[in-house]
């Protein structure tokens, strides 16, 4: 099963006419469940982590789904925080499996059987890359929500904010509330913002809080639920995986907030389409110091002065991909490699 999911290729938007097509004939499991549609730049896993969490502890049986994944792609698809299993990961796959979709189209078609099957009362949907033509807009939600609006994917989705909003905005639906962020709001006048925060971790609370009081859910409890590498405190490392310019910047906000005048080693690594010079210049003011790291990852890219190292201190950023070879073992810092 491994070889041929990996097999296909990672990005939809070209393949939504047979995404829409597999829907159909698998006969809109989606429709079995209520759903809420998380789009935008940067946040949307956190968004859906603090909001599944939430409903979660107000007794629903929550389905979560999530991109990408950081150590095996089962952390996508999950009921009330447990994994979709291997077997029934296997066996939903089998059913859907169709090689003119794309690795993102299988796994979102997986997880609405999934959930549909087990019966939930909610799922939290995270789009991928955009919205408009992602996978997952097959979907009808109770309430849509578009975190934030930055430059990333300029390839794909545009490059202007105005021409990333408008694919952003293609999960908005006639008659659903529309919760958006802070950064979002200049292109989403009909929607409800959230509050501004001093750091991207209040700022998604306050997304989450007001997506939830609009489901007619109030108090607390979830809203600090968080999903893995977000401002991750292990040992004296921090893992986040800010990506893109705008995600930096949160980042730099985050570490001038818990450590103000601090500098701090960087230790990164960028997907091939990323502008990560613009992501340096961002962290200029709170580097000590910047390593690349090697990786063997085919999506990122291989700088020449990269090295092989363990950092014991430092920010780990720049990718999700170099998450997951970064790990901590037995109190060292090692690497590890597997789905």
């Amino acid at each position: 099963m491994i070889d041929k999911l990996f097999s296909l290729g990672g990005r939809g938007g070209k393949t939504f006419p047979q995404m829409l097509l597999a829907d159909e004939k698998l006969k809109f499991p989606h429709r079995q469940f209520k759903s809420i549609h998380i789009a935008g730049t940067n946040g949307k896993g956190s968004v859906a982590t603090k909001i599944a969490a939430a409903l979660r502890a107000s007794s629903y049986k929550v389905g979560l789904y999530t991109s990408p994944h950081i150590h095996n792609f089962r952390e996508r698809i999950q009921i009330n925080g447990e994994l979709i299993s291997q077997n029934v990961a296997e066996e939903i796959f089998n059913e859907v499996f169709d090689p003119s979709l794309s690795f993102f189209d299988v796994l979102t078609l997986m997880a609405f059987i999934h959930f549909a099957r087990e019966k939930v009362d909610y799922a939290v949907i995270e789009a991928g890359i955009g919205g408009r033509l992602d996978a997952t807009n097959v979907i009808c939600p109770v309430l849509s929500i578009i975190t934030s609006i930055g430059l990333d994917h300029t390839a794909i989705l545009g490059d202007t904010l105005e021409l990333i909003a408008k694919e952003k905005g293609g999960i908005v639906k006639p008659n659903v509330p529309l919760i958006v962020g802070p950064s979002a709001g200049p292109f989403f006048p009909n929607a409800r913002v959230a509050c501004s925060a001093p750091n991207y971790y209040l700022e998604n609370r306050n997304i989450a809080k007001l997506a939830l009081l609009e489901l007619g859910i109030e108090g607390e409890a979830g809203l600090d639920a968080q999903p893995s590498c977000r401002f991750a405190k292990k040992g004296q490392l921090i893992f986040d995986v800010a990506h893109n310019e705008a995600a930096f910047e949160k980042l730099v906000q985050m570490l001038q907030f818990h450590y103000p005048n601090q500098k701090f080693p960087f230790f990164l690594a960028f997907s091939k389409e990323k502008d990560w010079k613009r992501c340096l210049k961002v962290i200029e003011p709170v580097a000590e110091e910047i390593t690349f790291l090697k990786s063997a990852h085919p999506r990122l890219i291989q700088f020449l002065n990269a090295k092989e190292v363990c950092p014991i201190r430092g920010v780990v950023a720049g990718s999700f991909y170099i998450m997951d070879e970064i790990q901590i073992k037995d109190g060292a810092f090692g690497r590890s490699h597997h789905l």
